[in-house]
C-alpha cells in the first residue's frame, strides 16, 4: 500500500470515551479479526482504529507518571531562553553530542568535570577546545576521559571548529531566532555534522523545555523502531527508521514528539530485544504482547497493510 493512501487525518480523531477496559477488549477483537483476514483492503480499513488505540496508550502513559512525560536536562531544565547563559548552553550541547554510543558512561558528569576542573570554567567552551592543535586534542583522549570512543573524542574538535565558524561558539545562536520552527533548528544542528539521532535529541530537549514550539518527529532510532513496531503493529524488528517516523505521524499527527519519552522509557526498561512483556505497563495494550497471549499472529498483516509487502520493497530497492 502506498503511504500516501494512509492519510494522517484518518488517525487523529479521538475514539469515544469508554470504560477502562474498552481499549483492551477492542484491541483483542481487532487482532483476532486481522489475523483471519486475507484481503488487504479490509485490513486497511481496520488500521485507523488500531492507530487510535495506540495513540491512547501513549497518552495514558504520559498522564499516568511524570517518568513517561518529563525529562531532566542539566543546564537547561528550569531555565528560560532569556536567562540561559552561553556557558550553560554550550555544556548542554556538548553533552548531548557526546551521548552518542556513550553506553553507561555519564558524559554529563564528564563534561562538568572537564569544564570546571580542567578548563577552569572558560567563557567559551568551543574556543577553549580549539586552543589545542588537532593532534594535541587527540593526545588528550585518556587525560580528558570525555567519551569511551576515541573517534567521538576526535570529532568533538571538528564540531568545535564548526561551532566557532557558524555560531561564534555560542550554542544559543542555533535556536534563538527559531522558536516556532523545530525543523529549522534541527537543520542548523545538522550543520555541525552530527548524526541525525543526535540532532533529534537536542531539538527534542529544547521542545521539552519549551525553548521551541511546533511539530517534530520522533528520533526513529533502533529503540523507537522496536518499541513502536511492537506496540502498534506487532513487529519488533522489521521497522526501518523511516517507517518508525511514518508510524509516529500516523499515531500522533499533531506532534509525533509526544511519543518520544514513553518510547525511550519503555525501550530502556521493558522492551529490550528480549522483552519483559509481563512487567510492561502497556502489556495489555500492545499488539505484540496481546498477540503472544492469544497465540495468534497479526503483526505481518498489520505491517503489510501499513507499508506493503517486504518482498516487494526489497525488489524495488534492487532497481533503485
Amino acid at each position: 500500500m502506498n503511504n500516501r493512501e494512509l492519510s494522517e487525518d484518518r488517525f487523529i480523531k479521538e475514539t469515544r470515551p469508554d470504560s477502562a477496559t474498552y481499549g483492551q477488549d477492542r484491541l483483542i477483537c481487532l487482532i483476532r479479526e486481522i489475523s483471519v483476514q486475507d484481503k488487504t483492503e479490509i485490513i486497511q480499513l481496520l488500521l485507523p482504529e488500531l492507530m487510535r488505540l495506540s495513540r491512547e496508550t501513549f497518552l495514558h502513559l504520559r498522564r499516568s507518571s511524570p517518568r513517561f512525560s518529563t525529562s531532566e536536562w542539566p543546564w537547561l531544565s528550569g531555565t528560560k531562553p532569556d536567562t540561559l547563559t552561553m556557558q550553560d548552553a554550550n555544556r548542554f550541547l556538548c553533552a548531548c553530542i557526546l551521548e552518542l554510543n556513550a553506553g553507561k558512561t555519564d558524559v554529563w558528569a564528564n563534561i562538568e568535570y572537564f569544564v570546571q576542573e580542567i578548563l577552569e570554567n572558560p567563557e567559551n567552551l568551543w574556543r577553549s577546545i580549539l586552543l589545542h592543535s588537532p593532534e594535541g586534542w587527540a593526545d588528550q583522549y585518556w587525560e580528558y576521559d570525555l567519551h569511551p570512543e576515541p573517534a567521538i573524542h576526535a570529532r568533538l574538535y571538528e564540531i568545535a571548529s564548526l561551532m566557532v565558524r557558524y555560531y561564534h561558539g555560542d550554542a544559543r545562536q542555533i535556536w534563538a531566532d527559531y522558536l516556532s520552527s523545530p525543523q529549522e533548528v534541527f537543520r542548523r544542528i545538522k550543520v555541525l555534522n552530527v548524526p541525525r539521532s543526535t540532532a533529534c535529541l537536542i531539538t527534542g530537549a529544547l521542545k521539552d523545555e519549551h525553548y521551541l514550539e511546533g511539530v517534530f518527529d520522533i528520533v526513529g532510532d533502533v529503540v523507537d523502531s522496536r518499541v513502536l513496531g511492537r506496540i502498534a503493529c506487532g513487529e519488533g524488528t522489521g521497522l526501518t527508521s523511516y517507517q518508525a517516523r511514518i508510524l509516529g505521524k500516523m499515531i500522533s499527527a499533531e506532534d509525533p514528539w509526544i511519543l518520544d519519552r514513553p518510547l525511550y522509557v519503555l525501550g530502556m526498561s521493558y522492551c529490550s530485544p528480549g522483552p519483559r512483556c509481563r512487567r510492561c505497563p502497556v502489556h495489555e495494550r500492545c499488539v505484540y504482547a496481546v498477540s503472544a497471549d492469544l497465540g495468534i499472529s497479526a503483526g505481518k498483516k498489520i505491517y503489510e497493510g501499513l507499508f506493503g509487502q517486504k518482498t516487494v520493497q526489497k525488489s524495488l530497492k534492487r532497481w533503485l
